[in-house]
């Protein structure tokens, strides 16, 4: 069970394909997948074609990030200056035990989060999940 929530890359990019496809601003769907994204669920067997393009370049700040004209990023990072956190996924953080039954159980907090644009006005505009954080 806890390896099935050691993946939460992979949840969110299917995510991401599901509720962000085409949008009436941008012929191209650019998606930044940040390092640690790319090591927890990602492989290029997640990618589709045209319109979605991706980029898994190293060692962009995230200050860099905004000037690169990214429409989607996959991140580990809940804020990121001239993006809009969309959703979170939660992956497997710690076991717990206690008295009952179960006696182990799994605890998860947010570990990838989807951010738009902010500048594409078509992707701020759709129902998006919205983002928990780590507390």
């Amino acid at each position: 069970m806890a390896s099935y929530e050691n993946y939460p890359s992979g949840y969110a990019l299917k995510s991401l394909h599901r509720i962000g496809g085409v949008t009436k601003n941008s012929d191209e769907l650019r998606v930044h997948i940040d390092t640690f994204s790319a090591m927890n669920g990602i492989s290029r067997f997640c990618e589709y074609n045209y319109p979605w393009r991706y980029s898994k370049e190293e060692n962009i700040s995230l200050e860099d990030l905004q000037m690169r004209n990214f429409t989607y990023l996959l991140n580990e990072n809940s804020y990121i200056e001239g993006f809009k956190c969309l959703m979170s996924v939660d992956g497997f953080s710690r076991v717990r035990i206690r008295i009952g039954f179960p006696p182990i159980s799994f605890a998860k907090e947010p570990k990838v989060f989807i951010h738009g644009n902010i500048r594409n006005t078509d992707i701020m505009n759709r129902g998006w999940p919205g983002c928990s954080v780590i507390p």
